[in-house]
């Protein structure tokens, strides 16, 4: 994945008394795309509070003191929209996509879900049950929580090392009045911004969501802060373990710029280059088709307000493993010592921006992203801008970025080793 999110140039910004601000982006389209992106994840939590956040997104589909669940499932589901919403280690976002004359429907409902959530016992049991078996499936995927086992021993004991889903031990602690006290806390409005991308006028979209919002009170003092990242918490260490799968993984990775650095742009063209989504990403070239080592190798480079984090991720039979290894911390080595000349960064930037324009076809991904842009003081820049930014870019600056971030003794790494034996084998 890659950290560039841009917008179409025209958008407009509105904040209401309470704090809590409005992106609006008029497009014509019969379909709406909108929703609220709040400041608040898993980041946020205490050590028992872990897997709070994601309960709480589950939770406000589940009973409003105006609703029960099953006419919040059914509000926009009638009409042929979609509702949905997730959580990350700093954002929860709840969002719905819907036709355009059912704008105001949406609204109200999803300013009743993120403000009105009143928590039912009987409900908080049920879905508890529903995230148990979450849990269970992917602690059956090892390619998903190889990089939440990496995170947690990258930052013991802290709130980034947590996984978003808790634990099975974790979750049974999570009674109404701690989920209401966390609620409460960073469910407020001044930790949100509304995203709209539709039809309607910035005019029109105020004031439909000034009938839902204005009796919305500001915080007044009851709101926690996040408490900022220091890189001493995190700790290099290298770590093989078996599993009972038949495939072996493997997790590379350390810190990276944050949203908030210049390096930022940087990094992100050296992740996409190294092991983005095209197949001629220069590891899935080396590893993959000139060897044969991996189906899937990858790398992902995510931000936040005040950090950053690079990984490379690979699956591979534990015969490869070693091999697959070395050309790893060979292009590693690459990026340190030599970098691409020019002509070679040039087209790698002509696919990135390539990519980053495909991407502008997804207008809700985009609007959430400018909503989290907001959240974290950073300016939303045109297409033009960003990429004026990515041409920038020379391999001196790639180079030191690479000395900086990708020296081995900075990297921490964590295997899966498969130690089943292929079916074929047995």
């Amino acid at each position: 994945m890659h950290e560039f999110t841009s917008t179409l140039d025209e958008y407009q910004l509105h904040e209401f008394p309470n704090g809590l601000r409005l992106y609006h982006q008029q497009v014509a389209s019969r379909i709406t795309h909108c929703g609220f992106v709040i400041d608040a994840g898993s980041r946020d939590e205490y050590e028992e509070e872990m897997g709070m956040a994601h309960f709480i997104e589950h939770l406000l589909f589940k009973g409003t003191t105006h609703r029960k669940s099953i006419h919040i499932l059914n509000r926009l589901e009638v009409v042929g929209g979609e509702l949905n919403a997730y959580t990350t280690k700093d954002k929860t976002c709840v969002y719905a996509a819907v036709n355009s004359d059912y704008f105001p429907r949406t609204a109200e409902l999803l300013s009743d879900i993120v403000f009105y959530s009143n928590f039912p016992e009987k409900e908080l049991e049920k879905e508890r049950n529903v995230i148990h078996e979450e849990i269970d499936m992917y602690l059956d995927s090892p390619e998903e929580n190889i990089l939440d086992l990496f995170q947690e021993k990258a930052f013991p004991n802290h709130a980034l090392g947590y996984n978003i889903l808790g634990t099975h031990q974790s979750l049974n602690k999570l009674d109404r009045t701690s989920i209401l006290h966390f609620y409460r806390s960073w469910y407020t409005p001044e930790k949100m911004v509304f995203v709209y991308s539709g039809p309607k006028s910035f005019k029109q979209v105020i004031r439909i969501l000034d009938k839902q919002l204005s009796v919305v009170p500001a915080a007044k003092g009851q709101a926690k802060t996040r408490i900022s990242f220091n890189s001493e918490i995190y700790s290099p260490f290298v770590e093989t373990q078996k599993t009972s799968h038949v495939q072996t993984y493997l997790t590379l990775g350390g810190l990276a710029p944050s949203n908030q650095m210049e390096e930022r742009s940087a990094m992100a063209l050296l992740t996409n280059i190294m092991g983005g989504p095209g197949l001629n990403s220069r590891l899935n070239l080396a590893i993959r088709e000139k060897h044969g080592f991996a189906y899937d190798v990858e790398t992902s480079f995510q931000t936040m307000r005040d950090m950053g984090q690079f990984h490379i991720y690979l699956g591979t039979d534990k015969r490869h493993l070693e091999k697959a290894r070395e050309l790893i911390f060979k292009e590693l080595k690459f990026w340190r010592e030599k970098g691409l000349n020019k002509n070679q960064l040039e087209r790698y930037k002509n696919q990135f921006k390539g990519q980053i324009l495909m991407g502008e076809e997804n207008r809700s991904g985009l609007i959430l992203s400018a909503g989290k842009m907001l959240l974290d003081n950073r300016p939303i820049d045109s297409l033009e801008k960003v990429f004026e930014r990515i041409d920038a870019i020379t391999s001196e600056q790639m180079r030191e970025l690479a000395n900086q971030y990708l020296h081995p003794d900075r990297l921490s790494e964590l295997i899966f080793l498969g130690d089943k034996i292929p079916d074929e084998e047995e």
